[in-house]
């Protein structure tokens, strides 16, 4: 009896594999991981105008290719008490860790207008 448990066991547990492997040449998706504690981060790094700045919270308000969004600017990142609402920036934004939710920057710098 023991011996048929065991062997029924065996056959279950090679079915599941069998069954949740991919076919032969034939590649898993992955599925989408959203790292942004289920908000998917439409933004992707690149130039922004300014709409506001509040220096006390650390946000930037900035206008962007998918809407206004506001931006945390961490301390030593970039004196934003500096930019002017208009001017465009430069942001490369930090990759989510999963333990905050605000969309932070990992640097910020003013773009100059060609000559």
């Amino acid at each position: 009896m023991r011996t048929s448990l065991t062997f029924l066991g065996f056959v279950m547990v090679v079915a599941a594999v069998t069954l949740s492997s991919p076919a032969s040449g034939q590649k898993r998706e992955e599925p989408h991981r959203n790292q942004n504690n289920g908000v998917a981060n439409p933004l992707a790094n690149g130039v922004f105008t300014v709409v506001s700045v509040e220096p006390y919270g650390r946000t930037v308000e900035m206008q962007g290719p998918t809407g206004t969004v506001k931006v945390h600017v961490g301390e030593g990142i970039y004196d934003i008490s500096k930019l002017k609402p208009g001017e465009q920036v430069q942001v490369n934004f930090l990759v989510p860790d999963g333990l905050s939710t605000k969309l932070s920057a990992a640097s910020i710098w003013p773009v100059k207008a060609p000559k």
